[in-house]
């Protein structure tokens, strides 16, 4: 079939005839794909492409070009899905891809990045400093001649985020374990506000998870005895070979710790007296 003209359909048109020089090129292109139909003479019916072309040498050369091609395409479209959720602020696209390439290296199983905010000096930004939040840690790139530094902690070791801002950028400080002060400057005031508000709540859930293991510790201390919470059934009643005297008193000091509320504990007095 070598030397036959090649004519082309797609899009409901017919395209050609071309020679099959020109067609090859178009493949090599990606102008024209393997799985476009086609026809010369010989040719039944209107076949893949592929298969005109199968019996000349140079259709391997185009047919793995085209495929490494939709490979490496593939690959940059995901690589920009990716990026672009983290360029939402108008951070520098260059730095982030790198700082994110790298970081990518030393993600712990099922952590992810969740923010970068890039620093942006007022004269020179040529190798910024960049904050990278994960769903897991607190980190702070530092660029350096041959590659980048990483600070990072994990979030339970982060207090005290603290933003300032001035004319045009702010500043994130905050304190880690050891009382160590962690600060970057010139930080996009846009950045530094979601910054800050990603870092209050990592806050506050560390918070509540420490306060949660406080009571438990303070309940086993105070003799097991437990509260349900306002809606929920009461749990089982103290024992009868309990002492009442000796259960009110830990009841007095669940009080007196906080871990129960006025109400609860005048509640569970009574229920105890009543048994005496």
């Amino acid at each position: 079939m070598r030397g036959m003209a090649i004519l082309i359909y797609r899009n409901e048109q017919q395209e050609g005839p071309y020679e099959i020089d020109e067609v090859q090129g178009a493949v090599s292109s990606g102008q024209l794909s393997l799985t476009d139909l086609a026809w010369q003479e010989g040719c039944a019916d209107w076949v893949p492409l592929s298969e005109i072309l199968s019996d000349d040498p140079l259709n391997k050369v185009a047919a793995t070009a085209q495929a490494v091609s939709r490979k490496i395409d593939a690959k940059i479209d995901q690589l920009d899905s990716a990026l672009s959720k983290l360029l939402c602020d108008e951070q520098d696209p260059a730095v982030v891809a790198k700082v994110v390439a790298k970081a990518k290296d030393l993600l712990t199983g099922g952590e992810e990045i969740n923010y970068v905010g890039v620093q942006k000096k007022p004269l020179v930004n040529i190798a910024p400093d960049a904050v990278i939040l994960t769903n897991k840690r607190f980190m702070i790139v530092r660029p350096k001649l041959l590659g980048m530094t990483f600070q990072d902690y994990l979030w339970r070791d982060v207090q005290n985020v603290h933003m300032s801002e001035q004319m045009l950028t702010a500043t994130i400080t905050c304190s880690v374990a050891g009382g160590t002060l962690l600060k970057i400057e010139s930080i996009p005031k846009k950045q530094a506000r979601k910054i800050y508000a990603i870092a209050q709540e990592k806050e506050e859930r560390v918070r509540e998870e420490r306060r949660i293991r406080d009571m438990e510790e303070k309940r086993a201390a105070a003799g097991g005895i437990t509260i349900a919470a306002p809606g929920q059934a009461q749990p089982a009643t103290v024992p009868a070979a309990d002492d009442p005297v000796a259960v009110l008193g830990k009841l007095k000091s669940m009080l007196d710790a906080g871990l129960i509320q006025q109400q609860e504990y005048e509640s569970k007095k009574a229920e105890i007296l009543g048994r005496m």
